[in-house]
């Protein structure tokens, strides 16, 4: 008897949805015991509460590819290819890789698609229902995020997590939890009398004060400064709810390095923010709290103003527990001379305590920094100084020439794909109306099908080239730039000393014994 995987999927955690997770399971189980296949709980994956479009979060997806690598399955059935993915391109990628790679039976059940059976393994009734989810997958997101805003505009509270201090009533909205606003009010009134948020963090780490972490999850975690930080600037603290505040945008740079989709949060413009003032019971008053703003954005002033002398920012590690390594310091007067000394830390043993790291070495700052300056200006110094021209004198002929044509190739194959994509559309409506016969129907989709997978690959084949070159372009036009830079450090200013550290140094790693390694970029 042919082994069989279950793959089930809904967008929310609400197990009253009619596809729930447990109802499409079920259903599954009993249409693979109708044809004879066999189901087991190992070879059951369930992304629950993940989007169909998120491919690359759905970790069920990813063990279910790799135990079908393995061959530890005969077949695949899900309740129906929205299910499946709700991203055309996705859709068809794991589709042709399950069947044609890993020569795996695909079975969805609403849609009767079985590829195991001639005359249910109909391309083009993949292809459309596909299309149709993919089209629905949008439509879903923009009434969602209606709802949302409807909601966020009756002062409920639309967040997943519910502020410390709050716990949400039945009609959505904000209630006092009693123990915990009192919590909030001395975090406000112990900043305002001038502790700072990391003395703060300890002292309710000693007072032994459950997090919201603790809460929620169960888990024993500590209060940090950044937390402390962020119910300060917390504007649900006065009654307020600022809603809208952020939507998802591409990153380019990070989706051209991964070559795949990367998002990033990006913060609307203010006039799009939803604000509902008196949405709830504030817990802190409106004078206290513009008052603690005042101070925070006073002691946000002075802490830029010290951090930019820091031309190691972003480079240190702690060995011990994976966390930065920060400059802290003091300031000393004698003699009617002001002296400044700094020292390089464990950021997570100074923000939360030494239990928190076992990493409690200091090193001075200078004493590093001329450390590490006086090999480089040495090795640097020696070097014969370039300076580039133009993209042909960075590349070889071949490579620039290569580099041009296969950008403007790249905008042709778009262009194509489009052009396919609407075919495809075309060809549907075609069937619908009855111009064409089936088979002429299901000869041309497949045709436009394999035409679209082609130009999709070339697309990325040239990209990767034209990446390349233009990577290849930027590092040696930063190489020449630092070069010059660390012959003549004393002619720059600190941030740019410190971007031309940040181009020759990768990390530098600290350890409980005082040990310091430092990995250069050319060591990679």
């Amino acid at each position: 008897m042919d082994r069989a995987a279950i793959y089930v999927r809904v967008s929310t955690d609400y197990a009253s949805q009619k596809d729930s997770p447990d109802h499409q399971l079920a259903a599954c189980k009993e249409y693979a015991a109708s044809i004879g296949l066999s189901t087991s709980p190992a070879h059951v994956y369930n992304d629950a509460g993940l989007s169909g479009t998120e491919i690359t979060m759905r970790n069920e997806v990813s063990r279910m590819m790799h135990d079908a690598r393995n061959g530890e399955f005969e077949a695949v059935l899900f309740t129906a290819i929205s299910r499946f993915s709700r991203d055309m391109s996705d859709a068809f990628n794991m589709k042709k890789k399950l069947e044609s790679v890993y020569g795996v039976r695909l079975i969805s059940i609403e849609e009767g698609y079985d590829s195991a059976i001639e005359g249910r393994n109909n391309e083009m009734v993949f292809t459309v229902h596909a299309m149709l989810a993919a089209h629905k997958s949008k439509e879903m997101s923009v009434a969602i995020l209606r709802g949302l805003r409807q909601s966020a505009k009756k002062g409920r509270h639309i967040g997943n997590v519910t502020p410390y201090g709050y716990r949400k009533g039945l009609d959505q909205k904000l209630e006092q939890e009693p123990y915990e606003a009192n919590i909030i009010r001395d975090i406000f009134r112990l900043y305002l009398s001038g502790e700072s948020a990391r003395s703060i963090a300890h002292i309710l780490n000693e007072q032994h004060i459950p997090t919201a972490s603790k809460r929620r999850s169960g888990k024993d975690t500590l209060w940090q400064a950044s937390t402390i930080t962020s119910i300060l600037h917390n504007e649900v603290y006065v009654g307020t709810i600022v809603a809208h505040r952020y939507t998802t945008a591409r990153h380019i740079e990070a989706s051209r390095l991964h070559d795949e989709l990367i998002t990033k949060p990006s913060k609307r413009n203010e006039s799009e923010w939803i604000t509902v003032t008196q949405a709830h019971d504030p817990i802190i008053d409106d004078t206290t709290f513009q008052q603690v703003q005042d101070l925070l954005n006073q002691k946000a002033t002075n802490r830029g103003m010290k951090r930019t002398s820091n031309l190691l920012a972003g480079l240190m590690y702690c060995n011990e527990c994976g966390g930065k390594m920060i400059v802290t310091g003091n300031t000393r007067s004698s003699h009617n001379e002001t002296h400044q000394y700094r020292y390089i830390v464990c950021a997570t043993t100074r923000r939360i305590g030494k239990s928190a790291c076992s990493n409690h070495f200091i090193t001075k700052y200078d004493d590093l920094l001329s450390a590490l300056l006086s090999p480089l200006q040495k090795l640097l110094q020696s070097a014969i100084a370039m300076t580039p021209s133009d993209d042909r004198e960075l590349l070889s002929i071949s490579q620039y020439t290569s580099s041009h044509l296969a950008e403007a190739k790249i905008t042709q194959l778009r262009k194509a794909l489009a052009h396919n994509q609407h075919e495809q559309i075309e060809n549907l409506r075609a069937f619908r109306n009855g111009i064409f016969t089936k088979d002429i129907i299901e000869l041309g989709q497949k045709e436009l099908t394999e035409q679209a997978v082609y130009l999709q690959s070339e697309i990325t084949r040239l990209t990767e080239l034209v990446a390349r070159n233009h990577n290849m372009i930027d590092s040696i036009r930063s190489q020449h730039s630092v070069l010059n830079i660390f012959k003549h450090m004393h002619l720059y200013n600190s941030m740019t000393q410190r971007l031309a550290l940040q181009a020759v140094v990768d990390q530098i790693i600290f350890s409980t014994n005082g040990d310091i390694s430092v990995l250069f970029t050319w060591q990679q």
